[in-house]
């Protein structure tokens, strides 16, 4: 039994999803969408330093969730590999799932509760669909999906479980993706200047949604056209 094909495997697809994210995501989108507070010439003047945003900004939010991806996957992976259920992990896939710390303070009770349920049987699903990846005997990912799946069943293992923003697609109302950042860190030396600048916050659910769909798609898309290519 090894987890290695599995886990090398989800690796691949999610920073291919990442990295299409990054291409997709619009700076100047999300700043006019999102921004909280100061007004439009703070707006612009970060605009002019979109690459500087990017840095500092963007691109460690990205490396944040990839990162609880990658994590709560070794978590559904050390499910899999148990005698147990799914209730035994619960606080540990919730405390590394970004979907459940984007909730926002406004989501009553009841409804994170059944939020959280229905995101820990999302990842139970995920490991029971790739158990059998880690009962193949190969650590190789697409030698492994060749042991152990027919075309169907590989098909259906991308389609259900390789679409990362079901969980905001579905109650999108309930969630909310957000930053704050010193503008000062990103303008520079123009920060001191201005005599300090106000703390913004960008909320960026929408643009997030809208990168990372175009991102999981095309991650999809290839898998697919692979997985047609290696069982017929």
């Amino acid at each position: 039994m090894t987890r290695q094909a599995a886990r090398t495997g989800f690796e691949t697809f999610v920073d291919d999803a990442i990295t299409i994210t990054a291409e997709e995501f619009s700076v100047s989108r999300a700043l006019r969408q999102g921004v909280r507070g100061p007004g439009g010439a703070v707006v612009d003047r970060l605009l002019k330093n979109s690459d500087a945003l990017w840095d500092r900004v963007v691109r460690p939010e990205l490396d944040a969730y990839r990162d609880q991806i990658l994590t709560q996957f070794d978590v559904v992976l050390d499910y899999v590999e148990s005698d147990g259920g799914i209730d035994a992990y619960r606080d540990r896939l919730l405390a590394v799932d970004s979907y459940a710390r984007a909730l926002h303070d406004g989501v009553g009770r009841e409804r994170q509760a059944a939020i959280h349920d229905s995101l820990v049987t999302r990842q139970q699903r995920l490991g029971d669909a790739v158990r059998p990846l880690v009962e193949a005997p190969e650590d190789d990912f697409w030698t492994a999906l060749e042991t152990a799946y027919d075309r169907e069943r590989a098909t259906a293992l991308v389609e259900d479980h390789f679409a990362f923003t079901g969980p905001v697609r579905e109650e999108r109302d309930a969630y909310r993706m957000a930053t704050t950042f010193d503008p000062a860190d990103v303008v520079g030396g123009l920060g001191s200047l201005l005599g300090g600048l106000p703390t913004v916050e960008v909320e960026y659910t929408d643009e997030a949604i809208r990168s990372m769909r175009r991102a999981e798609r095309a991650v999809i898309t290839e898998a697919k056209r692979e997985i047609g290519r290696r069982l017929g």
